[in-house]
């Protein structure tokens, strides 16, 4: 009797850990299928986010302009115009003209622009003053650095000169380079003649330290900021410095028509004959693009 109640109790622990057993096994095969389950969920979430990525860079790459193949495809260009007057009582005239183009590419970026600008008082001319520029920026990519050359030539008739000539050329670098905001410096020197009957009519060497400022403030307005000095490599007591600032709002996006108000200060530390010092034009003018 007792060998029959220990066999049965034997066979019925036996049956509990057969038992147990499988509840142990299946409970490993459903966490083996559950972890190979989220394994393939987490591959196909990374497939999807890979294939996004490409798809988002290649719609980048797509939108982008190609570069021209040719020195003349690239080039856009402005023609600005303003006049102020008034009659009756006392008469004045101020007519401000300008017309400018540039064709910017990753290897080269070249400028040109000719402004004049013409005012009068009284039925008499008090001012008679044009200038002209090409400017080229050799870029060295990829990396910041660049080189520079400019040629410009200005014209002015309430001067001691009649023309002053200026070449220049040095390395600059592009401290912001976004699509928003622009930064750049220069650095250079070079050669600086005045033409007329009471200027030196020499050539003077001359550094050129200055910067580019611009910054696309929304997608209808932006801010630039251009300064250049000039101090004489002989005496350094002598020199020159230019300022231009301004303020650039697209009025009318259809016909690319901008409204553009800004100021311009020329400063001479040597002016000679009866010349100030500071020459400032203020300006409202129409913009049109093309």
């Amino acid at each position: 009797m007792n060998s029959v109640l220990k066999s049965s109790g034997v066979a019925r622990w036996a049956q509990c850990g057969m038992t147990l057993a499988l509840v142990a096994a299946g409970g490993t095969t459903v966490s083996a299928s559950t972890a190979v389950t989220q394994e393939s969920l987490t591959l196909s979430t990374t497939s999807l986010d890979l294939l996004a990525s490409a798809a988002v860079a290649q719609a980048a790459k797509a939108a982008e302009k190609p570069e021209p193949t040719s020195f003349s495809e690239g080039w856009k260009s402005n023609v600005d115009v303003g006049l102020t007057g008034s009659d009756g009582n006392s008469e004045s005239l101020n007519i401000r003209g300008a017309l400018g183009t540039e064709r910017i590419t990753k290897p080269m970026e070249t400028r040109l622009g000719v402004n004049y600008t013409y005012a009068s008082s009284g039925g008499d001319k008090s001012k008679s003053r044009g200038e002209g520029f090409i400017r080229n920026d050799w870029n060295f990519n990829p990396g910041p650095w660049s080189i520079f050359g400019l040629l410009k030539a200005e014209y002015d008739e309430f001067q001691p000169w009649d023309w002053r000539v200026q070449l220049f050329a040095g390395p600059g670098f592009r401290l912001i380079d976004k699509d928003n905001v622009k930064f750049k410096l220069r650095a250079g020197a070079g050669l600086t003649r005045e033409i007329g009957d009471q200027a030196r009519n020499e050539w003077l060497p001359e550094a050129n330290f200055g910067f580019d400022y611009e910054n696309k403030l929304t997608e209808r307005q932006k801010i630039f900021l251009n300064f250049d000095y000039y101090p004489s490599l002989k005496r350094f007591t002598d020199y020159r410095h230019t300022t231009k600032a301004g303020w650039e709002i697209l009025v009318d996006p259809e016909v690319n028509m901008s409204l553009k108000i800004g100021a311009e200060n020329r400063y001479n530390s040597k002016p000679g004959g009866n010349a100030k010092k500071n020459d400032i034009d203020y300006f409202i003018m129409l913009s049109l693009a093309f």
